[in-house]
């Protein structure tokens, strides 16, 4: 996740800078040999190495699709193509404790990542040949459309190129104030996930497969966050720390009743689980997904998108060693308190964003008509 994170963030400004096809073919093909490596390797320190360059070639992937996404495709395609990609991620997961518990139990976890090698590269070359025909596709679709719309990207594109200075761009727009609630959706998106089958384990007294078993749940019903998230988002006129703070206080009262009714009942544990993961899928669907879309006539599309992934992953490192220490110094109670308050601070910023940026609206059309005035 350190890894991963770190990734983000270079990759992220290469992103709008190289080739987005050619990343993307090398994220993919050197995750493949670090795979098969894997199956090879021996000792902790040796697999941690390559599993940390792992995590670094894979984040070459996602910043790039989003750039392609909004040079390739009109405005409504787009979004919904930013949107439907989170499924992958939830199918690559079911895909992946699948595959996982049938090669361990039928031959040797060494399969399991020498399955996954042969996988990548596969996928290395469908998506060089895909991509080509794809591409020859939207071409012809973009001439049979004819000039306007082509010379519309073409002006687009020139814009982009010219690429407004990030600094710029952090200071003026919302990103500095989604910043930390994003940092905290890590922690709970993903460090919440990764804990959920110990913490049901502990609390019901259930064997850790079943409990394993329940948790596969979550990544399906987080798929729904994905395409609540976007309602939302259009029902608050695209207003991402509006957005975000819907989601948080849901998941903040989710929290609440987790802490008071969390050890009555196994079904009512996982669905309030649930809630607050799907709500956090929301955050990272609109933060990492859509948001950066509108910053394609910077040129910065990539750039916004690895930025904010990389604060979530921050909070993802970050709570996958803290929570076990919580857990294991302060018991389940004080962790569930702790995921509470964060909740808390992220809400609370995302509101503070709220009421700053309608102050500045205010202050923007107060001027404009002084300055009609004046004139």
């Amino acid at each position: 996740f350190f890894a991963y994170g770190i990734g983000q963030m270079v990759n992220g400004f290469l992103g709008d800078r190289i080739d987005p096809k050619k990343m993307i073919l090398i994220g993919i093909g050197v995750s493949a040999v670090a795979n098969a490596c894997m199956g090879l390797a021996g000792g902790f320190l040796v697999m941690a190495l390559i599993w940390g360059i792992n995590g670094y070639f894979q984040s070459m992937i996602w910043a790039p699709i989003i750039r392609i996404f909004a040079e390739m495709l009109n405005e409504n395609n787009k979004i919904n193509c930013s949107v439907n990609i989170s499924s992958s991620g939830v199918v690559g997961t079911l895909l992946s404790y699948l595959l996982s518990a049938i090669l361990i139990a039928r031959l040797h976890w060494k399969f399991v990542f020498f399955v996954a090698s042969i996988l990548l590269f596969l996928v290395a070359i469908v998506f060089w040949f895909g991509f080509q025909s794809v591409l020859t596709f939207s071409n012809r679709n973009l001439e049979a459309k004819g000039d306007e719309t082509r010379v519309e990207k073409e002006q687009i594109k020139k814009q982009a190129e010219q690429r407004t200075d990030f600094k710029t761009i952090l200071f003026c727009s919302e990103i500095l104030f989604i910043m930390i609630p994003i940092i905290i959706h890590g922690v709970l998106k993903d460090g919440v996930t990764a804990w959920v089958p110990t913490y049901i384990s502990s609390s019901f007294g259930l064997a850790p497969s079943f409990s394993i078993l329940i948790t596969t749940v979550l990544p399906i019903v987080n798929l729904a966050g994905a395409y609540v998230g976007w309602a939302i988002y259009r029902r608050m006129k695209e207003n991402i720390a509006k957005s975000n703070m819907v989601f948080f206080v849901g998941s903040l009262a989710s929290l609440i009743l987790l802490l008071v009714f969390g050890r009555v009942s196994v079904i009512l544990t996982v669905a309030l689980l649930a809630i607050i993961t799907s709500s956090m899928m929301a955050v990272n669907t609109l933060s990492i997904s859509v948001y950066p879309l509108r910053f394609e006539k910077d040129g910065r599309v990539s750039s916004v998108s690895g930025f904010l992934n990389a604060m979530a992953y921050i909070g993802t490192a970050i709570s996958t060693f803290a929570i076990g220490l919580i857990v294991k110094y302060r018991g389940w109670e004080v962790t569930i308190i702790t995921w509470l308050v964060m909740t808390v601070i992220a809400s609370a910023i995302c509101f503070m964003a709220v009421k700053k940026l309608e102050v500045s609206k205010i202050s923007k059309v107060t001027n404009n008509k002084e300055e009609r005035n004046e004139k």
